[in-house]
């Protein structure tokens, strides 16, 4: 029997991926340097949005998350999580380098060389599904060794404030595990406690400090707008991000628009691998025709990038080599 779905994890996902297909196509636009009159509107853009939507990820992966509860069931867990998001990764990582090879105008190229490291350094957006799996794995250990959660809550708060203090010299892997593990690990104790969630202080003290800090980031000046990945001055809001709009998702009201990203927020991986090399084709290809108002721009792209992210769901529900490529585990689990 299948599991049942929470509505509103999918609709939060079917969201927050739309909201990255949008801040994916506004930075590659920002990035060509032709339209600098937008440029304030585009750092804003990109300032918000990747402040909120790598957390609000990783921390609804955590809510999904179930311990395991023994060592068999570690190993078995961990190597499905590997094949499930390393296949992707592979296979994703090649098609992104070699699009970048045959398509002019790549903000910022990736060698072969590069393709040959990325099981110590993903190349481009793939970072996420790379840390994502460096996350599973060490917080299944924690559960494993029977690591209390509050003291889980303090290591993975004390490994964040290391990761992103200027002293300290992380390679990728550890970086970025210390720098994320903790997103995933609040999603998961807001599943456990959702009293916090209907805690107005909380609440409310989490939605002042977002904007405190993120106003006191733009008040910085300089790429304060890439904030990508966490930092000393942007890990506050982007904390806090995470109980404000996992708090808004769980309490959206059905209607027309919810159910839309409801649907596809369950194929929010596919959206999110096929979305960034297609939005740069057609980014590439509408300027080479033209250039366009930039309204136009960020539109059109978005528009079509979207579409095309949906055929690829559905593709892969029509042709199961199709669905191999996202979803490998599923796709031997039908073939048994």
């Amino acid at each position: 029997m299948s599991k049942k779905r929470i509505m509103w994890l999918d609709f939060a996902k079917g969201i927050t991926v739309f909201l990255v297909v949008v801040v994916h196509v506004v930075e590659g636009i920002y990035k060509t340097e032709m339209y600098p009159q937008y440029d304030v509107f585009s750092e804003m853009t990109m300032g918000l949005l990747f402040t909120i939507v790598m957390p609000i990820f990783f921390a609804l992966s955590g809510y999904v998350y179930k311990p395991v509860q023994n060592s068999q069931d570690f190993f078995k867990k961990i190597m499905n999580k590997l094949f499930r998001l390393g296949m992707p990764y592979i296979i994703f990582s090649i098609i992104y380098v070699v699009l970048q090879h045959i398509s002019p105008g790549v903000h910022s190229l990736n060698s072969w060389h590069d393709l040959l490291q990325i099981y110590v350094m993903p190349v481009g957006y793939l970072w996420y599904l790379y840390v994502l799996f460096l996350v599973y794995v060490f917080v299944e250990f924690m559960h494993l060794i029977h690591i209390p959660p509050h003291w889980q809550m303090i290591l993975y708060a004390g490994l964040l404030l290391y990761s992103v203090m200027p002293f300290s010299n992380l390679v990728y892997p550890v970086k970025s595990l210390f720098m994320w593990v903790g997103s995933f690990y609040i999603g998961y104790t807001l599943k456990e406690k959702p009293q916090i969630l209907e805690n107005k202080y909380i609440i409310s003290a989490c939605s002042v400090l977002f904007f405190c800090n993120f106003f006191w980031q733009g008040s910085q000046g300089g790429d304060w707008f890439n904030t990508d990945m966490m930092s000393l001055g942007n890990m506050i809001s982007k904390i806090t991000s995470i109980p404000i709009f996992i708090y808004i998702f769980s309490h959206v009201e059905n209607g027309g628009i919810t159910r839309y990203f409801t649907k596809y927020g369950r194929y929010s991986l596919i959206i999110y691998l096929v979305h960034a090399p297609v939005a740069s084709i057609i980014r590439t290809l509408i300027l080479k025709v033209a250039l366009p108002p930039y309204t136009l721009l960020v539109i059109s792209t978005l528009v079509i990038s979207w579409c095309i992210s949906i055929f690829a769901i559905y593709l892969s529900g029509k042709f199961s080599w199709v669905n191999y490529v996202f979803y490998p585990d599923n796709y031997f689990k039908r073939m048994k």
